[in-house]
């Protein structure tokens, strides 16, 4: 049973493969082949730049950057030697870096967080309202994370949010960032101990 259910996990993966590598093939004759690889993998992009940036309005920005730039460089794409969303989250990962590289160096990183994505209905919300009291909670938890995270250097954010907020193996991490295995586990584990450390600082966490 097992030995089936990991030969479908297997097929299915090759599948995406397979599926990516003929539409980058046709992207040279067919204009809407490139479409149909912004459709599949737009709202992936634009989650795990939101979960970098936590700010709507530079999502959008970012992710029309990532979607040019591949557009852009196509043709080079194969000689990267990885699979094509690999390739997408590499040049967005490349996107969110440049971002923060700006604003160091225009001014101070703000953390105030983008309450854009939440409706002023859900501010009023009656506060008896248990249901509205924990998605309430789970935002600030979420903010609160957030914060911890930008105070952490750009690699180990990167590998802690791919693996954790994009649910990424270890192996996708490796082809997104371009590093050996045990770099990826180590810069994780050293990720989480800072980021604990810094939320036991600010008394989230007991010490």
């Amino acid at each position: 049973m097992a030995e089936e259910a990991l030969e479908c996990r297997l097929r299915s993966s090759t599948d995406i493969i397979d599926e990516d590598e003929m539409l980058v093939s046709a992207t040279r004759e067919d204009t809407e082949a490139m479409g149909r690889l912004y459709d599949k993998y737009y709202s992936k992009i634009v989650g795990y730049i939101y979960h970098c940036t936590f700010d709507s309005i530079v999502t959008e920005d970012l992710t029309s950057n990532v979607f040019l730039a591949a557009l852009k460089h196509i043709g080079r794409y194969k000689s990267r030697r990885i699979p094509f969303r690999a390739w997408l989250y590499r040049i967005a990962t490349n996107e969110v870096r440049m971002y923060w590289r700006r604003q160091k160096r225009g001014k101070a990183i703000s953390l105030q967080t983008d309450d854009s994505g939440l409706s002023e209905q859900n501010c009023e919300l009656e506060s008896d309202n248990p249901s509205a009291g924990d998605r309430i909670a789970a935002e600030e938890e979420y903010r609160l994370l957030h914060r911890a995270l930008l105070e952490l250097r750009m690699k180990y954010r990167t590998v802690i949010i791919l693996r954790y907020y994009e649910d990424k193996a270890i192996a996708e991490i490796c082809e997104i960032t371009g590093r050996k295995e045990g770099t990826v586990k180590s810069q994780l584990h050293r990720g989480l101990a800072k980021l604990q450390d810094i939320l036991v600082r600010w008394g989230v966490l007991p010490e």
